[in-house]
């Protein structure tokens, strides 16, 4: 019998599981998929020899420790996403001429305003810590509710809905302006553009992160193994898995989306906290595609609204063509494999544009995550937040979307995975 078994390979799992093994315990990983990374996926691009990250992808070191830490620990090469030299902005049904900023002059006051009021907001958070405080209720709002007030600008409301439908991949009245705000808070209370959003990867990719976590510890993992139920027998834990394999422990991390909850038999009850937000899902529902693109200006990053993209950046080049990734709120909007699809949205922003090649994945409809990043609805965080760390008997739970900081991120995978594996290992040491 294992001491933990972590249900889930992604970043947080493995987090968890190098952690316990670390401390002398022994682990498995049960991963549904037939890799580890969860909803990271460094994969090569297409046909080609080149990869390309369809998942998670960027951070930021200076604000981001916890994925700081581990680049310093297993010396991970990182590089910088290339810098934007030819800016376009499509607001309005038209495009815009750009230098530096992002709407024409006669309007930036009134979006200076509504990014004022972002800011001050954000100042009432304490980034990592109480966001289901009475005091933020007011806060757990739709976003587009609390900048309704500065968005009589066509504009700006576009802008604006842009930016948030860049950083939390949905609709702006889907994601909570409190989760917005805690993202400023942990930016140093700074509304970071769609030009410098944290741009550094890693230079060999997400996997060089994931393999580094897997291999230090020697937990046992398994590949292809997708479990159907945990069950908590009082003295010991019961997870079973698709092919009828039941591993017995003392304890269990379910380590998985949140919106993957609901597909597998937990020993809480349907009327909990966590059932009540697993049924409700997180919104995040957004695509990412990397196209092979012939006659675009080089470095173009572009933005905009109105169309199934809402940034588009160049990430590399090669065989003569730049590789351009995008991103756009609705996955429903666009097929990321449809090149003919591809160049139309392109061509919002760079109207000569031409796609050799495309590739994406949907995470919607993959059964192991059924949706992209952490995106909270409005009243999830009043709600839920102060359940996310509560274990339910022997089961603990954990995840990017379960973090008290950068959920969402890389960063608050391997906070979450960290910190529940640091109680799991309490509870390890009082029930032995």
């Amino acid at each position: 019998m294992h001491d933990v078994v972590v249900v889930g390979g992604g970043i947080a799992g493995l987090t968890a599981a190098r952690d316990l093994a670390h401390r002398g315990y022994g682990v498995l990983v049960l991963e549904a998929r037939d890799r580890l990374g969860g909803r990271t996926w460094w994969k090569r691009f297409a046909d080609t020899d080149h990869h390309a990250e369809m998942g998670g992808t960027w951070f930021d070191e200076g604000t981001q420790l916890n994925i700081a830490r581990e680049i310093q620990r297993y010396s991970l090469p990182t590089v910088l996403s290339p810098a934007g030299q030819a800016f376009r902005v499509s607001l309005g049904g038209r495009s815009l001429a750009r230098s530096d900023q992002p709407v024409p002059p006669d309007v930036r006051p009134d979006l200076e305003k509504a990014i004022d009021h972002i800011v001050d907001q954000s100042r009432r958070v304490t980034f990592g810590s109480d966001l289901d405080s009475p005091d933020l209720h007011d806060l757990d709002i739709p976003f587009s509710e609390l900048v309704a007030p500065y968005s009589d600008q066509q504009l700006v409301d576009e802008y604006l809905s842009m930016w948030a439908a860049f950083a939390f991949g949905c609709d702006p009245s889907d994601v909570s302006a409190l989760q917005v705000l805690t993202w400023v808070a942990g930016y140093d209370n700074m509304t970071w553009t769609l030009d410098d959003a944290p741009a550094t990867k890693f230079a060999l990719g997400t996997a060089s992160l994931v393999d580094a976590l897997a291999e230090d510890g020697g937990s046992e993992i398994e590949l292809s193994a997708p479990v159907v139920s945990i069950g908590d027998a009082g003295d010991h834990v019961e997870v079973t898995t698709a092919g009828g394999e039941t591993h017995r422990a003392r304890f269990a991390l379910l380590a998985t989306p949140v919106n993957t909850w609901e597909d597998i038999e937990l020993p809480i009850p349907t009327d909990s906290l966590k059932a009540r937000f697993a049924a409700e899902g997180l919104a995040g529902q957004a695509v990412k595609l990397h196209a092979l693109v012939d006659d675009v200006p080089e470095f173009l990053m572009a933005s905009g609204w109105g169309g199934p993209l809402c940034w588009v950046s160049e990430q590399a080049n090669f065989d003569g063509g730049r590789l351009l990734v995008g991103i756009g709120s609705d996955d429903s909007a666009i097929d990321g494999t449809d090149p003919a699809q591809v160049q139309q949205a392109i061509r919002q922003f760079a109207p000569e544009a031409t796609v050799r090649m495309c590739d994406s994945h949907n995470w919607s409809t993959d059964p192991y995550a059924k949706g992209t990043w952490t995106t909270y609805r409005p009243g999830q965080l009043s709600r839920y937040y102060s359940d996310f760390f509560v274990p339910h008997g022997r089961l603990y739970f954990g995840g990017s979307d379960l973090a008290r900081g950068w959920a969402g991120f890389m960063d608050g995978a391997i906070e979450s995975g960290a910190e529940t594996a640091a109680a799991l290992s309490r509870r390890l040491s009082e029930d032995s």
